[in-house]
């Protein structure tokens, strides 16, 4: 027999509970999704790294949390990467940091998007971040 959306949702609602003592809503099933990345990079030189890359044609839009730490110095931002296929914006907000641990930038290279980061000195920087995209 063929699964229908509504065998499917109710599946989804049996794997689902609500922990009254936590005050949170929790799943037996795993969670995946194409649009969600995470990876990182530790550096030791001020020279600019692609932090990250995606397809063009598959993801107009991204959606970054970056944290950045060297020794005991910390370094966190929010950034939105849009493209319209030649050119790239992005704006960063939320920016919370002991210091200024690194550059961003964005551009595109051929068929795809990428997430430049400059470290601000030859110091051991780990760079970590957490990526949600949007399908073009």
């Amino acid at each position: 027999m063929a699964k229908t959306r509504g065998f499917e949702l109710a599946e989804l609602v049996r794997g689902i509970t609500f922990n009254v003592a936590s005050d949170r809503i929790v799943t037996t099933r795993s969670i995946t999704t194409r649009d969600m990345t995470s990876g990182g990079s530790t550096t030791t030189a001020t020279t600019e790294v692609a932090l990250d890359t995606f397809a063009k044609a598959s993801y107009r839009t991204a959606r970054y949390i970056v944290s950045m730490f060297s020794g005991s110095d910390f370094h966190s931002t929010e950034i939105v990467v849009v493209h319209d296929g030649s050119a790239v914006t992005l704006t960063q907000y939320g920016t919370m940091k002991s210091t200024n641990l690194a550059d961003i930038d964005a551009e595109i290279v051929g068929a795809n998007v990428r997430l430049l980061v400059t470290p601000a000195s030859a110091t051991s920087t780990v760079i970590k971040f957490d990526r949600t995209t949007v399908d073009a």
